[in-house]
């Protein structure tokens, strides 16, 4: 009785702190060749738990429809300490975290039924003019946001990463229709697919993902062409810097830094 008055207690203070929850069971096919789920799979759920959040805040896309505005996620840094497997019960956290200039911070937090952590992220995102694309001042809608800045899942800057000025990888990629999202071009998760295709087989195959991290630089489109370049660090092979461009014209599209064990 004691320990089911204490879960309530801390799921009415996650509600009071806007902090959004969402179940999940893992499935077949959002594992990977190891039977865990993969970044491609996790990349989603997270996506999937923000837009029901945003939708609950009024805040989805749909929301901003109506005045021509939308989101758009401008940079990502996850970590990852371990990956579920297939039918593995899991939660994702998801909660606005703060304002930084034109941004609006939303973090996340991975664990499994018992509070386990696997991984935890922060993001930043722009709400832009869907004819302009150019961002709008976030603060008109701090009310509707109810930040719960105390409650950081990842004490990290978000800062800009280097530019890629040699790569030993690459691979080329051809914009398909299920690559867009509402905003009729590329969805993050997309990219992120891209990122991971260009690092090399054996490293894949051998290797774990442990940290993410992406700038969103410039938007591609249906039809594009993208190649996918990746180099590791010269004092640290398990560290891999990326760019994607978009071969019409040469435009940085994402900047990326991935690490590996």
């Amino acid at each position: 009785m004691k320990a089911k008055n204490k879960q309530s207690q801390e799921v009415e203070k996650r509600k009071e702190e806007n902090i959004w929850e969402e179940d999940y069971a893992i499935r077949t096919y959002e594992t990977d060749s190891t039977g865990r789920l993969s970044i491609i799979s996790l990349c989603h759920l997270m996506q999937d738990a923000a837009e029901k959040h945003a939708l609950k805040l009024g805040l989805a896309i749909q929301d901003l429809q109506s005045e021509n505005l939308t989101w758009v996620l401008s940079r990502l840094a996850l970590k990852v300490d371990s990956y579920p497997g297939w039918q593995d019960q899991i939660q994702v956290h998801t909660w606005p975290s703060g304002i930084k200039r034109l941004f609006a911070l939303r973090d996340f937090r991975i664990t499994d039924q018992s509070n386990h952590l696997y991984g935890a992220a922060t993001s930043a995102w722009l709400i832009i003019n869907a004819q302009t694309r150019r961002p709008i001042r976030i603060q008109r809608f701090i009310d509707k946001l109810n930040i719960t800045e105390s409650n950081r899942a990842l004490p990290h800057g978000l800062d800009k990463l280097p530019a890629l000025d040699q790569h030993k990888y690459e691979q080329r990629f051809r914009v398909r229709h299920r690559d867009l999202d509402l905003n009729q071009h590329v969805n993050n998760v997309s990219y992120i697919e891209w990122v991971v295709e260009s690092i090399p087989a054996k490293i894949q195959t051998k290797g774990v993902l442990t940290e993410l991290e992406i700038n969103f630089q410039a938007e591609a489109h249906f039809g594009d062409h993208v190649i996918s370049r990746c180099t590791t660090l010269e004092n640290d092979r398990t560290v891999f810097l990326h760019s994607i461009v978009r071969e019409e014209d040469e435009q940085e599209v994402i900047r990326a830094r991935t690490v590996w064990k």
